[in-house]
This record gives C-alpha cells, structure tokens and sequence, in this order.
C-alpha cells in the first residue's frame, strides 16, 4: 500500500491526474482502471476517476497497475549496418521502423530484428525488451543509430550522452525562413497536459537545448543543420513549433494543412506538391560522433539522405529558388504565441505590466455552487414578493383603498412640495 497527502497547491486536482504525477510509470488509463476497482482510497473511501482533491486529504493506493508481461521475439528485419565491431553497431534505421516494443506496438521493431541478427551479443542495461539500445528516434524519423552489443558498452555510451560528448546530428527541412543564420534553442520540454500524444513546451519541464544553423533557403521553406544537446522525446520537432518554423511535413507538430494555408497563394500549388512528396517529417540522423568504448578514440559516421527528403529538396531548388531571404514571412508567426512562460514576479521587477489581465476562472466546489444556487433562488423569491407588493398597492389606491396622498416607495418628489405653493 502506498500513502499520499494532499497539499494546499494540489487542491481542486483530479484525483487520476494528481496520481499520474506520482507514479510516473503508469498511464492515466492504468490509473483509472485502478480507482474503478476500489483500489483507491481517498479519506478511507471509493471515489471516482474525476474526484477533485482538497487540502490535507489522504491517498491510499492499495495495489499498483499490473503490466501485461511480453516477451521480445526476434525477427528477421533488414538491417542496414554502416558499421560493426566487438562493442558496437552503427545502424541506418529507415523510416517507418518502431524502435523498441511500447504503445500497442509488439511486433515488427527494431529490437526484435536486432535480435534475430545478433542472438545474445546485445547489452541487457536497458531490460529484455530494448536489448542494446541506447538511444532511439522517431517511427518516422530515419537516420543513423548506435547500439551496443555488451553492457561496458552501453555504460560508456549512456555515460557520454550525459555528459553530452555523443553528438547527433540532423538535417531537416522547416516551414519559414528563421529570424537568424544560426542559434540555439533553449526551451523546456514535456509531456503536453492537453494531449498525452504529444510533447510540448512546459513550464517547469525537463531543459532542452537545440543548435541549429540554416544551409539553404527555399520561398517557404529553409534546410537547417541541427545538433542535440540533450535528448528530449520529439525535441527537434516541438522546438522548432515553437519557433514558429515546424518541420515540413510533419503530420503531429502543425507541419502539414497547417502551414499550407498560410503559404502565399502564388506558390501555394508548389507547397502543395512538396507536401504530396513528403511521407512525413523531413527530419533526418546523418551524422554521429561518440568516443569508442573499447580504443577511446573519437569516431564519426555519416549517412546520406534519404530518396523522399533528397526528391523534396530537388524539386523546390527547381520550383521554389530563393537568393534573397527576407528572414520576416509573417504568414508563420502566429505560431510563436507558445512562448516560454515568464514569471510574473520578474516581470513586475524588470518592466511592469501596464495592463491588468483578466484572472483566471477557478472551477468551484460542489458545495460552492449549491450555495450560489440557494442564494440566486433567494434573491428571485424576494424579487417576486416585493413585485407582488406594489403591484397590490397599485390595485389598492385605484380602488380607493389607500389615501392618494400615500407615496408609493421608489417615486418620492425631489422636491418639497411646500416650497412650491
């Protein structure tokens, strides 16, 4: 059994989001197919998957999510191996190859041909179902890979992708033309609170840096140059939506439609067939560079690209030529409102803010709304009676009732009706 407490800044938090946080290894659906077996106690009590917290609450979690157990299969999966020895593999991985095992993905991956390939000769750091990966790209991202085939290896990869002397290095092609030559992107990356699916830029996130440099211009399109500093799941991509330059083609980051329609419509025919010709992201590994495990020397593998990316750049060099960029197509900045979030307290000292901006809407509690509803039927009940009133005070005077000099509440003279005689 596992116990929480809840805290003042968790109030008004659901109760699957508020554990997904705490047991990151489990997904919300595991997480709410365990609260809807009971297996969740909130003050000694069953709730639901939507249940909101308020301060001081305990959390007990009786049982944790069982994994479905699978068992890695190997497969006789082409390989094209740039380069092999005792310690490690340098593979080009085409596109459309899962990694490893992982999201209702079984069969048909890397590590499953990596396994038929090399039998036992795989480091087993990472578990059975990722044997000698080290590191991993995209389905849809082609490029060159290392693996190692003995744990001393993969330590000393793991331990040079920390200490960031493994250099991976990308081309891709980006919607835009980017404000400067060359920069570094400096954003923080996670998973997005709106859609699991997808990462994006989150305050508080793990840091992720990107290098880039551009290498050609195209009339709606730039080929950039790009080196990870560090390692972040979708991190090429989610760092270049951001800028405002997503990559060409790319289907989960607004790559595709998105940008098409805000391309000017006198090429927007020559977009439209680059687009035809990209599978998906135009997002590529060609080089590699990491100290060998064994000899300690640094070494260096390349890659050509790919037909589909190589087919894409040919036709816009063709189509779309552009000798003088204009580093300013506004047609793409509307995509730069996911600014970084600063915090206001270094605002309010460096430049303060001279508008007042519209606070944030608090969902209530049920108990708050039941008390709103009493009180707006109170307050309709009162309006009745007293409409009820001088309507019968009305009625009252036309039938001799009430004096005539008697003033009805509301229609007072405002002035003394002595000082006029």
């Amino acid at each position: 059994m596992i116990c929480f407490k809840v805290g003042e800044s968790q109030a008004e938090e659901r109760i699957d989001r508020f554990l997904q946080a705490q047991l990151k290894d489990f997904s919300r659906t595991d997480i709410q197919k365990l609260i809807a077996a009971g297996s969740v106690l909130v003050n000694g009590s069953t709730i639901s998957k939507n249940f909101r917290l308020e301060p001081e609450m305990e959390i007990q979690v009786l049982a944790l999510p069982k994994k479905e157990e699978s068992n890695l299969e190997p497969e006789d999966i082409p390989l094209n191996i740039i380069y092999e020895d005792d310690d490690i593999v340098v593979i080009n991985k085409p596109r459309q190859l899962v990694v490893h095992p992982g999201s209702g993905v079984r069969t048909g991956t890397l590590a499953a041909g990596l396994l038929y390939h090399f039998k036992e000769n795989l480091s087993q750091v990472n578990g059975p179902l990722r044997p000698g990966i080290v590191h991993r790209l995209d389905k849809d991202t082609p490029g060159l890979m290392v693996v190692a085939k003995n744990d001393k290896a993969h330590l000393s990869l793991a331990s040079q992708l920390e200490n960031r002397t493994l250099h991976r290095t990308y081309k891709a092609l980006v919607w835009g033309q980017p404000r400067d030559l060359e920069g570094t992107i400096d954003a923080p990356i996670d998973r997005d609170p709106k859609n699991r699916l997808k990462m994006g830029i989150v305050w508080g996130g793990k840091e992720a840096r990107t290098h880039y440099k551009i290498l050609e211009f195209f009339t709606f399109a730039s080929l950039l140059e790009l080196e990870l500093e560090t390692g972040r799941t979708h991190q090429i991509r989610v760092h270049n939506r951001y800028m405002g330059n997503p990559v060409f083609g790319d289907p989960l980051y607004d790559g595709r439609d998105n940008c098409l329609m805000r391309v000017p419509p006198l090429v927007r025919d020559v977009a439209s067939e680059a687009l035809e010709k990209s599978p998906a992201q135009l997002l590529q590994a060609v080089k590699l560079s990491l100290i060998h495990p064994s000899t300690g020397k640094m070494v260096t593998f390349e890659a050509p690209l790919e037909k589909p990316f190589e087919d894409v750049l040919k036709y816009l060099r063709k189509e779309a030529p552009c000798d003088n960029p204009s580093f300013n197509q506004t047609f793409f900045k509307d995509f730069e409102s996911d600014r970084r979030y600063i915090d206001v307290e270094e605002v309010v000292e460096e430049d303060p803010y001279l508008y007042e901006e519209e606070p944030v809407k608090e969902r209530m509690t049920r108990a708050e709304r039941l008390l709103k509803k009493k009180e707006r039927i109170a307050r309709r009940k009162e309006f009745e009676i007293e409409k009820r009133r001088k309507k019968e005070e009305r009625e009252a005077i036309r039938r001799g009732e009430i004096p005539s000099e008697y003033i009805v509440p509301g229609y007072e003279p405002t002035i003394d009706p002595n000082l006029l005689g």
